[in-house]
């Protein structure tokens, strides 16, 4: 049966007496929602009963749908007489925080209304919510300036009738934090601070997202004082949300309060420490919980140091420090049984185990730490990752806490080893695989989130609470569930103005600017990151750039073409601005590399890179400037973080990239590079060096680029000669003017190098050797190990400079090209010149490094294996996509024991007999067991190796370690391993050893080759 609120019909919110306050709230923000939708103007009656609500039934039906003119609201223990079944009452009485959303015929009519009932108040709220869901407005319709679309008509049918579901984890919300310049800025500008009427946005946002918690922002304000007075917590109370202070800060006190009222002739002492001013501190815990204890707060126990910092200092012993806290959290239940008397044992409490207080909580060997200890019975244990989003210790072998776990999640940080505060960098299939091992090991009661200014994090936002809410429906373990949010998340913020294709443009957006940001932070972003040349990760990662800055150009013509003025703030705040700022910001860093490479080298090239950092400076302050002007400045100042360049763990001394300048040489010049190593030559007389192309080793490359460029002040005549018929470019010959204008690139020439592999094999068929391991010197021609590896040459010639360019290829028996995986190993005649190894001279090392190596190898990725082995407890699942690569292989859940299968299987092809070095890279997760390893079992020729890819001395989320630190930057651990390999193929077996391991790549090379420096190696086979 069809349902229908039509635009042309009155609509009535129809409510019983006792409803809550915020109930009523709500439900204007809903009618509003609804005039916004359908133009309709509601009306709200109190009744007694449902009973009381006169028949309307006049014009009720028409064509078999039922128009729907009124909406009866209610909620269990609150409202009596209410229009449900037994069997749907007894249902929603067993779920926490659920509704009834349902169609029911009118006592003694045909009048059909629709019944919106919560289990409690905030089911109540939800269930509003969802009314608004369905009509298209976006939980960031206030936010994010999200304009739902104008509609006739809102169609539901029977399908659209249910009870909800009770939510996946208890506790759900956001942590404002690190709020300076950015988010303190905007609200001190528009709300004249922290005050309740700002807060008032934020706990609809909540609500909207179906969360219920919240952390309030802390570095200069006091929620409790600043609405002004109680206003803010009030307010939260009454809309249904769930208060509680951060981490620090103690029986529902501010960490900025204790200043205010601190003093030798205070009541609350002037020392925080308990062991110095006990019962100062009691005096002051006391009256924080007597100021608080009317509203519902989940009180937070312990304590820290001032300002997020340890409290007895770096001297005091292990269990000096454990029993100094037991002191402390028994004074506080004893005060929170003083207050709150016969209902203490259902104030809900919290212990956040964060940073040093993870060492007290779990001991040593020799000190009992508190985790065994009956003082923390009832206490929700707030576990926490190591701020950059990856878990550290999490409950083992079915550990359950009468108090339950909770997560300390983070989008945003403020500290070692480096901070991140500005636009998102936060992507979602990690926060998905995470926070669903997270869940999985038992942490089910809270879940909160640093999202620090929260406007930048609004895409990540959405799906923490999504899942937090359902989670079978968004973890890991569903199928798809990043690409089926992209999906979900698009169409809750845009249907009804975007068509299918503009919204796979913003998917792709959402996906592309995300990974960027998330590789690597843009604070950490520096011109050195991506190598300039190696593995042409730089211009790979330049094209994406460029793709990002196109996409968006189109999206904003679309919308500028049919005229979509309603969403072009929304548009401009959720994706234009994020993916253009990203991908600006790389592309500076990218130019800012390059500059310095082509600089040190004498390219005038440099000059274009140059003014390229200076056009991507003014791009980003217009960029900002636009984001702080739209919507007459609603949200002027939200973008002030610092960003760029840092140089610490903060802003403080972070710059900008410099700049540098090449002067063109004041004659004739050349310059010819290989744009993947960065070799090049000017072809003088004396200094002369032939170049040389050998990724024709790799049995998929065909082509290869190497550039020519102008150096000089006069124009340049150039062209090119081939040695071979097998080898041909796609120019022959040109002329380049000499370098003029910066903003152009006209003084260079990509030339592309093509090998045609049908030629190259007739020709070694006719001229190479039968005898295997020989070489003919004359034909250039080497035969090995069933491979030809052949060489040509180009030469390039302008005026009396010339440079000769090698062309090194391999043919591959067509047996050896139908295996998996294989692996290109370089003959031992070519070694010297391709990696380099040969003693370069003095003067050429201290002037510019010789860039050794040569990537001779295959990169495998994770999904590329043979054979997958999942037993009936544990799936071996494909997050992808994942990670800085294509994908991650991850298993979830505990092997059988009797299960004595291999995890994955992969199949290596290796054409030579010798020592292969293998490495392994996984994601950059921390030990979750007390067991401090990473370790995967490798087996290979029927031998098993044990390998920890961390280091013994790694100590994750230790802001001193350099292990850990090292691997956060680099996104990844990984460990090398030397295995001997016959020629064919061979079996390469992984067992995923350790809890929280999710496997990337396994490279593999010939011991006599060596990787390039790189931060991306090898480009992923889909391109990532």
């Amino acid at each position: 049966m069809n349902y229908k609120i039509d635009n042309q019909k009155s609509l009535i919110f129809f409510y019983p007496k006792g409803t809550l306050s915020g109930v009523k709230k709500v439900m204007n923000k809903v009618s509003e929602d609804v005039n916004k939708v359908l133009g309709i103007t509601s009306e709200f009656t109190k009744v007694m009963t449902y009973s009381d609500i006169g028949d309307s039934s006049k014009d009720n039906t028409d064509n078999g749908t039922n128009y729907i003119k009124s909406i009866f609201v209610g909620t269990l223990g609150v409202s009596t007489d209410l229009p449900l079944s037994s069997e749907e009452e007894d249902t929603l009485k067993k779920r926490r925080e659920a509704y009834a959303f349902l169609f029911k015929k009118a006592p003694g009519s045909d009048e059909i209304r629709l019944v919106i009932i919560g289990s409690d108040k905030r089911g109540t709220i939800y269930g509003l919510f969802h009314l608004s869901e369905l009509l298209g407005v976006s939980p960031w319709v206030n936010f994010a300036d999200v304009r739902p679309a104008k509609k006739e008509e809102l169609l539901m049918t029977d399908e659209d009738a249910f009870i909800s579901r009770e939510p996946s984890v208890k506790y759900r919300g956001l942590f404002i934090n690190d709020e300076w310049p950015s988010f303190g800025n905007w609200t001190m500008k528009h709300y004249g601070g922290f005050t309740a009427k700002m807060y008032e946005n934020v706990f609809e946002l909540i609500l909207r997202l179906k969360g219920n918690y919240l952390w309030p922002a802390m570095w200069t304000s006091n929620f409790s004082l600043d609405g002004p007075g109680l206003l803010s917590a009030e307010l939260a109370d009454e809309l249904g949300i769930v208060m509680s202070n951060s981490h620090h800060e103690p029986c529902s006190r501010h960490s900025e309060e204790w200043d205010l009222v601190r003093g030798e002739d205070s009541k609350y002492g002037n020392a925080w420490n308990f062991d110095k001013n006990k019962e100062g501190l009691t005096n002051y815990w006391r009256d924080g919980l007597k100021r608080n204890a009317p509203f519902e707060n989940i009180i937070t126990v312990g304590m820290r140091g001032e300002r997020d910092s340890e409290v007895l200092g770096r001297e005091a012993t292990l269990k000096e420090n454990i029993d100094y806290l037991k002191e402390v959290i028994l004074t506080q239940r004893n005060l929170i049984k003083e207050v709150y008397g016969d209902n203490a044992d259902e104030v809900p409490m919290m212990l956040a185990i964060y940073k040093e207080v993870e060492k007290y909580y779990f001991g040593d060997e020799t000190t009992e730490g508190l985790r065994s200890w009956d003082g923390l019975d009832g206490i929700t244990l707030m576990l926490c990752e190591d701020n950059q989003g990856n878990m550290r210790r999490l409950p083992e072998n079915g550990e359950t806490h009468n108090g339950g776990f909770g997560m300390y999640y983070h989008f945003d940080y403020h500290g070692d080893p480096v901070s991140y505060e500005w636009v998102n960098s936060t992507y979602i299939p990690k926060v998905c695989e995470q926070m669903s091992e997270a869940y999985d090991k038992g942490v089910r009661d809270i879940w909160i989130v640093n999202v620090g200014d929260l406007k930048p994090q609004e895409f990540p936002i959405s799906y923490f609470f999504e899942l937090a809410y359902d989670y079978e429906k968004w973890s890991v373990h569903s199928e798809k569930p990043y690409q089926r949010f992209l999906k979900y998340w698009t169409a809750q913020q845009f249907e009804g103005f975007l068509e299918d294709k503009e919204q796979n443009t913003v998917i792709e957006l959402l996906d592309q600017y995300t990974y960027l940001s998330s590789i690597r932070k843009p604070e950490s972003l520096y011109p050195s990151t991506l190598h300039s040349f190696n593995y042409g990760e730089a211009d790979h990662i330049y094209k994406k750039v460029e793709e990002i800055k196109h996409k968006c150009d189109e999206l904003e013509m679309y919308v500028l073409g049919k005229r979509l003025k309603e969403i072009d703030s929304a548009l401009f705040e959720l994706v234009i601005f994020p993916s253009k700022i990203i991908a600006n910001h790389y592309e500076m860093m990218i130019a800012a590399g390059k500059n310095k490479a082509c600089a040190d080298r004498g390219r005038v090239i440099a000059n274009f890179y140059a003014e390229e950092i200076e056009k991507c400076y003014r791009i980003e302050k217009n960029l900002i400037s636009t984001y702080h002007s739209i919507e007459s400045g609603k949200w002027d100042g939200m973008m002030l973080s610092a960003h760029t360049g840092f140089r610490y763990w903060n802003e403080e001394e972070n710059m900008y990239p410099s700049r540098s300048y090449i002067w063109p040489a004041n004659k004739h010049r050349m310059v010819v590079t290989v744009p993947l190593t960065g070799e090049y030559s000017m072809g003088g007389d004396w200094t002369r060096k032939n170049l040389f192309l050998y990724e024709f080793i790799k049995p998929l490359v065909n082509t290869q680029t190497f550039l020519i460029e102008n150096g000089g002040n006069e124009e340049l005549e150039w062209k090119i000669e081939t040695s071979e018929e097998w080898i041909s470019v796609d120019l022959l010959c040109g002329k380049l003017p000499p370098f003029e204008q910066a903003d152009e690139k006209i003084s260079e020439k990509e030339i592309t190098v093509t090998i045609d592999r049908e030629k190259l094999m007739s020709l070694v068929k006719d001229k190479a050797s039968d005898d295997a391991g020989s070489a003919d010197k004359k034909s250039g021609i080497i035969y090995r190990n069933n491979t030809y590896y052949v060489a040509g040459s180009l030469l390039l010639t302008s005026g009396n400079k010339k440079v000769t360019l090698v062309v090194l290829a391999a043919c591959y028996k067509d047996e050896d090209l139908e295996k998996e995986h294989l692996v290109p190993v370089i003959p031992d005649e070519w070694l010297p010149f391709i990696s380099k190894e040969d003693h370069p001279s003095a003067f050429e090392e201290v002037r510019l490094p010789v860039n050794t190596g040569d990537s001779i190898g295959l990169a495998i990725e994770a999904f590329e294996y043979e054979k997958l082995n999942p037993d009936n407890e544990r799936e071996l699942k494909v997050i992808s996509p994942y990670g800085k690569y294509s994908c991650g292989l991850k298993a979830l859940g505990t092997k059988d024991e009797k299960d004595k299968s291999h995890d994955i299987s992969y199949l290596i092809n290796t054409i030579e007999e010798g020592d292969y070095e293998f490495t392994f890279i996984i994601a950059p997760s921390n030990p979750v067991t007390k067991d401090n390893s990473l370790k995967i079992a490798i087996t290979w020729d029927e031998k098993q190796y044990l390998l920890n890819l961390i280091d013994e001395k790694y100590v994750g989320g230790d802001n001193s370690n350099y292990y850990w630190s090292k691997d956060i930057f680099a996104g990844e651990h990984r460990q090398s391993l030397k295995l001997h390999c016959n020629k064919g193929v061979g079996r390469l077996d992984v067992d995923l050893t350790d809890d929280g391991i999710v496997i990337e790549r396994i490279l593999v090379k010939h011991s006599k080759s060596k990787w390039h420096k790189g931060f991306l190696g090898p480009i992923a086979s889909d391109g990532r």
